[in-house]
């Protein structure tokens, strides 16, 4: 019995060793039997947590304006909108103009929430740059959702929102038309 207890403890097991008992525990890379430490000094380690959280602020910002950028585009298209209907569309020169206006900052728009995009990526790859040498529980907690998954959430946000904005201009195009 001692023997077999001996076998079972992690600090007896050798990774990547087969295993004689079926009932032991196996070490999972998501749920670490052990947590082996970060081998980084104290100073270095803090350089990481500030590199960090440096890009998890860039990345909460860059969304921020994702957002921001759609919104004011959406109020000024409205805007333009809304003068072509006070106006009556009196001035075909005008609507033509404001038309105009309309498609550049959409396709400005689009520019910006593509250049942010990749903005957060360049964070995102810092953070998995300074994570992968922390502890194997720190790693372990990372790994939970999978990459897969969170790249499909932010690329279908994006294309969200860019089809968002082309539509709304194809709209604000429809208004306008008969008018031109």
């Amino acid at each position: 019995m001692v023997a077999r207890e001996m076998r079972s403890t992690p600090a007896a097991a050798k990774p990547g060793a087969p295993r004689d008992d079926p009932d032991e525990v196996r070490d999972d890379p998501l749920n670490p039997v052990e947590n082996t430490p970060s081998e980084l000094d104290e100073l270095t380690h803090a350089e990481f947590i500030a590199v960090y959280n440096d890009a998890s602020t860039n990345i909460r910002f860059a969304k921020e304006q994702q957002w921001r950028t759609v919104l004011y585009f959406t109020v000024g298209a409205i805007a333009v909108t809304t003068y072509g209907e006070i106006s009556k569309w009196a001035d075909s020169k005008l609507s033509l103009y404001l038309l105009v206006i309309v498609w550049l900052f959409s396709v400005t728009s689009v520019l910006i929430i593509l250049s942010l995009q990749w903005w957060q990526g360049a964070e995102h790859a810092k953070i998995e740059y300074v994570t992968a040498r922390w502890s194997t529980f720190s790693t372990a907690a990372r790994r939970r959702k999978s990459k897969l998954v969170s790249d499909l959430q932010r690329y279908g946000m994006l294309a969200s929102m860019i089809l968002y904005l082309e539509l709304s201009t194809i709209a604000v195009t429809r208004v306008f038309w008969p008018y031109l």
